[in-house]
């Protein structure tokens, strides 16, 4: 029971995001591929968190350039490198398929290790997150895709790429430091709605977008 409570949620906040992608659906084989690419890069991020943590003495530097950088980074890497480049990439709504896909990969394998990790209280702990962490990493993924989508089609995309990795590790750091700092959740949990806003409103003009072209 727990462990269909650990992977059920970002399972199907992926089947949503798929199911956004009305106009020019991506190949089921890709969306496999890369939510399997978010389960690999939870294996550098460990190690990098790791070292991280033994450079940065200071919380918000930990928990911005140490967790959030590292985590939003790592998806940024294999969607740059892995899918980016792909002829199926083909429109900007697929930036965000392909950006959320990642995030709930990784968000999957975190998952399973947080509920697992807390014993007696697997329970619960998988409950909680399935509200919190799992959609943030789910929002996040949505930021970050959607301006990998519009560097997609840019001649200048490098500022776009940069500005959807700094959102998304913005979003993600704030959420993580209150949680950190023990006090404030309230702080974490409005960062995560606000996230959650301008992620339907990205996804609305990635799907007119799509619309328009595929009339």
């Amino acid at each position: 029971m727990n462990l269909i409570l650990a992977i059920l949620p970002p399972l199907l906040i992926a089947y949503y995001i798929y199911k956004k992608d009305k106009y020019d659906v991506e190949p089921k084989k890709l969306i496999i591929k890369s939510f399997l690419f978010g389960c690999l890069a939870i294996i550098p991020a460990i190690f990098l968190e790791i070292f991280a943590q033994a450079i940065f003495t200071n919380l918000f530097l930990f928990v911005f350039f140490g967790i959030a950088l590292v985590e939003e980074g790592v998806k940024y890497f294999f969607l740059k490198k892995y899918l980016f480049n792909k002829t199926d990439f083909n429109e900007p709504m697929d930036g965000i398929v392909y950006a959320v896909m990642i995030s709930l990969g990784f968000a999957t394998v975190e998952n399973i290790a947080y509920v697992f990790n807390n014993e007696g209280e697997e329970f619960f702990t998988a409950v909680i997150r399935m509200f919190t962490a799992i959609p943030l990493h789910a929002v996040c993924g949505v930021l970050l895709g959607y301006f990998v989508g519009l560097a997609k089609f840019s001649d200048n995309s490098k500022p776009l790429l940069y500005k959807g990795l700094f959102i998304a590790t913005l979003v993600h750091g704030l959420y993580n430091y209150f949680i950190f700092l023990g006090q404030g959740f309230i702080f974490s949990i409005i960062a995560l709605v606000v996230a959650i806003y301008y992620s339907k409103k990205a996804i609305n003009l990635h799907q007119q977008d799509s619309k328009e072209r595929n009339l």
